[in-house]
């Protein structure tokens, strides 16, 4: 049970995807990515280069629906600030709230019942270092995304005010999002490696 709502809290592990209307390949210059909606993409690359040089490539595509358009940048920052909430979910006050604005589906369920379980065997998760280090793949079409990206996430569980298992590390994680009641949302989640 406890290896079980610390792979919840620690990333969320069920799978969904979506598949791309249309999509085009853009090199990846380096990690540290800028642009207006997002710190983690770099819009100054350079068109010359191909997938065949140093750089890697990712799959851009945009979603459009009837209300909403949703670009890589802001579902990168959607991710982001999923990492920063996990603070104020998986430990007290279990800010459901917060929750309720950037998930829906299997994820929101999930994360429902890993806070209950851990209020109700006095557990929490402690975070230090969270963050997104790369985006690695991005598709949408309709009000369906999905984004691979690989998160650093430096986590501890504590129960009963003891640390009870502790991790650092960087994993693949592949997340859905759906564009619910006019909000992007992320749905579901699953480390890839």
């Amino acid at each position: 049970m406890k290896l079980r709502i610390f792979a919840i809290a620690t990333f969320l592990i069920p799978l969904n995807s979506a598949t791309p209307t249309q999509a085009a390949t853009y090199p990846i210059l380096n990690e540290n990515w800028q642009t207006v909606n997002s710190p983690l993409i770099n819009k100054n690359w350079d068109a010359s280069l191909t997938t065949a040089s140093q750089t890697k490539a990712i799959i851009l595509t945009q979603a459009n629906t009837n209300n909403g358009t949703l670009t890589l940048g802001q579902a990168a920052d959607i991710i982001s600030r999923w990492l920063e909430a996990k603070q104020k979910i998986f430990a007290p006050p279990f800010d459901r709230e917060i929750l309720a604005n950037l998930t829906t589906s299997i994820l929101y369920s999930d994360t429902l019942k890993a806070i209950e379980s851990l209020r109700s065997t006095n557990a929490y998760y402690r975070y230090g270092v969270q963050k997104v280090e790369s985006v690695e793949r991005f598709a949408a079409s309709g009000n369906k995304a999905t984004i691979e990206v690989r998160v650093t996430e430096d986590v501890t569980l504590y129960q009963k005010g003891q640390v009870e298992n502790s991790s650092f590390n960087t994993k693949l994680v592949r997340y859905s999002l759906e564009y619910w009641d006019g909000v992007w949302k992320i749905a579901d989640a699953q480390v890839i490696n």
